[in-house]
């Protein structure tokens, strides 16, 4: 077989070549001496094994799973908790977005009177998934890797920097609170 007729599109099962010919590698396997692909995809050769392997033409389904570092933009905020929506899982951008809660309990450590002077509305924060049972995606921001790490005026609307453990507006000069994360203004979003 040429290499032309190797690298082809390609569905579960079917048939790529013989085992004598190329061993199987990610996304196929060995049945009755044939090599056959696992996945929707390209077939493709490497020939320094001499083996057939098979990219996935589908994108890999991230769900949340307890444990994972999210990602997320803060809806609403009520008096005890705040509506997330989770567009990153692990450091992988996720789309559509999961939707998830921020107790206040959740916040820190620390006893927090009040939600307002942790997280606002429009808020980025990055946290860890607590409880994904009935898909409720519940969020901690407790620890100092965790917390806003992009805010925006409650003025104006300008993109709050981090000046001497301050978060000052550079538009309107504005000082607010937040509990923010380590990387603040640094994490990487894309």
């Amino acid at each position: 077989m040429s290499k032309k007729e190797l690298e082809k599109d390609v569905f579960p099962g079917e048939k790529l070549a013989v085992i004598e010919e190329y061993n199987d590698g990610p996304g196929t396997y060995q049945e009755e001496g044939e090599v056959r692909s696992t996945q929707m995809g390209k077939s493709k050769l490497d020939q320094v094994r001499r083996a057939l392997f098979v990219k996935n033409a589908t994108h890999e389904i991230i769900v949340p799973v307890k444990g994972m570092d999210i990602v997320a933009e803060v809806g609403s905020v009520a008096r005890k908790d705040a509506r997330i929506d989770i567009f990153m899982l692990d450091g992988k951008l996720i789309h559509p977005s999961y939707g998830g809660v921020i107790h206040i309990s959740d916040i820190s450590r620390d006893y927090i009177k009040s939600i307002d002077s942790a997280i606002r509305s429009g808020d980025v924060v990055k946290g860890k998934l607590v409880n994904v049972v009935n898909r409720l995606n519940q969020t901690t921001l407790a620890g100092p890797e965790y917390g806003v790490v992009y805010a925006y005026c409650s003025r104006c609307g300008g993109l709050l920097e981090q000046k001497q453990g301050k978060l000052m507006c550079p538009d309107c000069g504005r000082v607010e609170r937040r509990k923010t994360a380590k990387s603040y203004g640094k994490e990487k979003l894309v």
